[in-house]
């Protein structure tokens, strides 16, 4: 294997333990990639309001993707360097199909996730009491109309559908096949998440791309379907113990799982 320069990170499930949190250990073989000049990148579904403060101070990175690729920052400036967004005509065309399904969504933009005002009070109360709670208060954010929102503005970066059911989210998938310019993944039984034409790993390979690194340079960590293409697109692949099949048929390494630091486990064994 050769010297690994670029690791991208996916949060939840991943570098985050069952409690949402970075353990001791993960924090420890991030500074110590830090000290080593390998960058350290999170790329997440989540928008970057998502990211809290505790775990950019954990993880020390210098660059984040969110929303599956739509978005590379700047950590410190905090200013979009990457930007792979759906086109206002597109998101409206999306939201048109979606009428005709027994679902819901949230439209990204700009850091944030906007959703109906009811089905922003069903989520706050779904999640009250757990982990979660927090994550969805800072992220979120209530509009009384969703098409009225994206007509004041030119694009978005994502569209989350949670639809009722696996089988009903099977018929929105057959429905935005022939969607052009659009790349969507599902990292749950019953999600959708639409994004432009980028995804977790074409993404991490141009920000690899701009800092000079090759993609045989690049390793990924993930768990869930919507880290496939970053296993996929990077040099060394590794997924988590409690990862989905397909992402562990697709990797070349499994470690721990979340709860055992398997995040630094990897690194530890594999780049230090």
């Amino acid at each position: 294997m050769g010297k690994i320069k670029l690791i991208g990170v996916d949060l939840d499930g991943t570098v985050l333990d069952s409690k949402r949190q970075i353990s001791p250990e993960n924090a420890e073989i991030f500074a110590e990639c830090k000290s080593r000049g390998i960058h350290i990148v999170p790329v997440t579904g989540r928008p970057y309001s998502g990211l809290f403060d505790e775990y950019k101070k954990a993880i020390k990175c210098d660059y984040s993707i969110h929303t599956n690729g739509a978005v590379v920052i700047d950590v410190k400036s905090g200013e979009r360097i990457i930007s792979h967004s759906i086109a206002q005509s597109k998101a409206l065309e999306l939201m048109s199909i979606l009428s005709d399904f027994d679902c819901h969504y949230g439209i990204f933009w700009n850091g944030y996730g906007y959703l109906g005002e009811g089905d922003y009070a069903l989520e706050l109360e779904k999640y009250k009491g757990t982990p979660l709670h927090r994550y969805v208060l800072q992220t979120r954010r209530p509009v009384e109309s969703q098409h009225n929102f994206i007509r004041t503005v030119d694009c978005c970066d994502n569209i989350y559908v949670i639809a009722t059911s696996t089988p009903e989210r099977e018929r929105i998938r057959t429905a935005i096949d022939d969607v052009k310019d659009i790349f969507y993944t599902c990292s749950e039984d019953v999600d959708v998440e639409i994004g432009g034409k980028c995804s977790k790993g074409s993404t991490l390979v141009e920000l690899g791309q701009m800092l000079g690194i090759d993609q045989s340079e690049i390793m990924a960590i993930g768990d869930s379907g919507n880290d496939l293409s970053m296993l996929e697109s990077a040099g060394v692949a590794v997924a988590m113990e409690n990862a989905s099949k397909s992402i562990k048929n697709a990797a070349d390494y499994i470690t721990k799982s979340c709860d055992e630091s398997g995040v630094a486990y990897a690194i530890k064994t594999l780049v230090l």
